[in-house]
Order: structure tokens, then sequence, then C-alpha cells
């Protein structure tokens, strides 16, 4: 039995934080687990939906440790990340003239529910589970059965979760009751800055293009496709967020530098399983290597 797992990141923290009081978290065992719970034989996806702070703006430190938290967890085997720009609406009192700044992520909920029916369409799992007990979610659980699909919704000892959504699962699962298996004691920081000091000082840069920034982006490219299980690097990921010493931190900077790689044919676009797109080194770059 299949297993694909999907996190909404807003309710999951939010439930960890109240519940869990932030103990720290191995997502490998939690994966582990919540197989087992569902009754099924191994994970075949683990899904991970959040909103961030734009990129090109400063960052306030919270954004700056879940940047870290999100990179260190498309290292876990099977994880995938997809993060969305955060918007910020406005509410002025009609009293006072006060503004109120709220934020929006309905990207997350609309792109959540466009893979978890699309998923279960072309059947590439047998049973999912749900962070997240938001009565939105509801139609696409009962839209997951119709498919001939379990589906699953877990939280964190109940937060949050609604009753409209407990109907249309299959059952629920406490992720307090695994809390003993899966808790670790090494922070997430502590791995994320492990992680991105990682290798980044010996890096051996091949000539293969004969451009030195070019030739930069081939190796730490290759280094990605190492790094991550099953060799995907997500093009938004490895554009934003890869760290790298020998790469210019600019997001723009390193897209007009990827952009000449595709049009030469030394790196090439692909979509992942989940529909993401990807990107990897070509078999041109690796016979010129």
């Amino acid at each position: 039995m299949r297993v694909a797992l999907f996190f909404d990141g807003k309710n999951f923290y939010s439930g960890w934080r109240e519940a869990a009081k932030g103990r720290r978290i191995d997502f490998t065992r939690l994966s582990d687990w919540l197989v087992e719970r569902a009754r099924g034989s191994h994970l075949w996806g683990a899904y991970y939906y959040t909103g961030i702070e734009d990129v090109s703006i400063n960052q306030t430190e919270p954004q700056q440790k879940l940047v870290g938290f999100l990179d260190m967890l498309e290292t876990q085997p099977g994880f995938f990340v997809h993060t969305f720009k955060r918007k910020v609406g406005c509410i002025s009192c009609s009293d006072c003239g006060a503004e109120n700044k709220y934020i929006l992520e309905k990207e997350v909920d609309t792109t959540m529910v466009a893979h978890m029916l699309r998923l279960a369409a072309a059947n590439a799992f047998d049973t999912m589970v749900l962070m997240s007990g938001d009565a939105d979610y509801a139609p696409a659980i009962e839209g997951v059965r119709a498919l001939g699909k379990q589906a699953y919704i877990a939280s964190w000892g109940g937060t949050g979760v609604s009753k409209r959504i407990r109907s249309a699962a299959f059952d629920h699962i406490d992720m307090m009751q695994g809390l003993s298996v899966f808790e670790r004691d090494i922070t997430e920081d502590d791995f994320a800055n492990e992680y991105a000091d990682n290798e980044i000082v010996d890096l051996e840069i091949s000539t293969v293009t004969g451009d030195l920034a070019m030739d930069a982006f081939l190796a730490e490219l290759e280094q990605a496709q190492n790094k991550f299980s099953g060799g995907y690097v997500g093009l938004g990921y490895f554009l934003t967020r890869w760290r790298s010493a020998h790469l210019d931190s600019t997001p723009d900077t390193r897209r007009r530098v990827l952009d000449k790689l595709l049009a030469e044919g030394f790196v090439e676009t692909y979509n992942a399983p989940d529909g993401a797109l990807a990107i990897r080194v070509s078999g041109r770059a690796e016979a010129q290597a």
C-alpha cells in the first residue's frame, strides 16, 4: 500500500507549537510512523506546502529560520517542498481608520487540493494522509475517496480539526501518540546550519563551457543532484535557496545563467513525479566534463 503525505505547513506548524510545545521532530521517522498508522507498506511521497516572504526583500529572522528548515526538509528521503509568496491584505477600520494587515495563503490551499486530486486520479498512491483539520479541505478528501483511495487526516491532539473534515476522512491520526517515536534532540536550526555549510569550500569546478559562472552552476547542480534523494532538484529551490559560495545569491542572476545553460543544452528541465519543474545536468555536459 503506497502512502502519500500532504502537509499544510501553516496548520501543521501551529498545531505542533500549541500541542507539542515545539518538541523537535525527525521527519523521516515521522513519515515512517504515519505510513504505519495508515496501514501502508511504504512512503510514495511527502509534500510540504507553505507560504514564504518574497526572497527579493530583506527577510525577518523567523523567515530566515523557515528557509533553513525548508532546506533541511528537502534533504529528507521522499520529501518535496512547495513554497508560495505570501500576499499581504489590508482592512481599514470604518470607525477609526486604522489599517490592519493580514497574510493570504490561498495559493497553498488550492495547489494542495489540485495535487491531491490529480495524483489520486493518476493512481499514484493508495492512501493519503493530510496534515490539516481545515474544513476547506473536506471536498478534496471526499473527491479522493470517490476516486477509490483512502484518505486520513492527522493532527496534533485534535487541534484545529473541524467536524466537517473529520466526517469526510476515513480516520483521524493523532500525531501526539507517536511523538515519543519521532522526537529528536537536535534542533532543525542546527541541522539546517550544518547542511548549509556542508561541501561549500572544496567544490571542484570543471571546465565544461569555458564560462566560469556557467561552469560553477553546473558543478553546484551536480552536487545538489548527488545530495538529494533520487537526484531531484527543484528549479525554484535551486534558484532561490541553494546556498553556495560559488554562485551569485540573487535569483535573477542565477536565472540568467540557467537560461544560457538551457539554450546551449548543458542543463535540461523535466517534471518530477509530483508535477513540479526540476532541473538536471544534461548528458552533453557530463560528456564534456
